[in-house]
């Protein structure tokens, strides 16, 4: 799952999700980490053919089912109208405690809005394309706060992806 570290980072400062090898208290280092850790993802993933499958997390929520069917093709699973609806079954098939539902909506609600960032440093913000380059290779815009993910939800999105290698 590739996904914008900006959200990535915000999410693990205001959840206070403790995550090995990130300083929360620093959140420069923890975008050179994210740097990291997506640079071997991708190394080893491009290096495993067949095996491994990159999926935006941006394009996941605008093209569910697009994006599900690609995944169920992967693995070859065969797709199911239900996987759209998971969270109609959450309490009666999906059990989720409380704290993982709240989570679930303040993403998709901060996704929806923009407002993924608003909690970050502007002066870390500010020299992203130096301690976290990927996020350009990957195809995130760095020049604004205010995150467009429209080009991710385009109907040609992967036929001109160039993932590093």
């Amino acid at each position: 799952m590739i996904r914008d570290a900006r959200a990535v980072i915000h999410s693990m400062i205001e959840r206070k999700v403790p995550v090995a090898g990130y300083n929360t208290a620093n959140e420069t280092s923890m975008f050179v980490k994210w740097n990291q850790e997506i640079r071997k993802m991708l190394f080893q993933c491009n290096n495993s053919p067949g095996q491994c499958i990159k999926v935006y997390y941006e394009r996941l929520i605008q093209r569910p089912e697009e994006e599900i069917q690609r995944i169920t093709n992967f693995l070859d699973l065969p797709f199911s109208e239900q996987m759209l609806k998971h969270h109609e079954l959450i309490g009666a098939e999906v059990d989720l405690n409380e704290f993982e539902v709240r989570d679930i909506e303040a993403i998709i609600n901060d996704f929806i809005s923009g407002k993924s960032f608003r909690h970050l440093n502007e002066e870390t913000l500010g020299k992203l394309d130096d301690v976290a380059p990927f996020l350009n290779i990957l195809g995130y815009d760095t020049s604004t706060s205010k995150p467009d993910y429209s080009t991710f939800a385009d109907n040609d999105f992967y036929q001109f992806r160039n993932f590093y290698s």
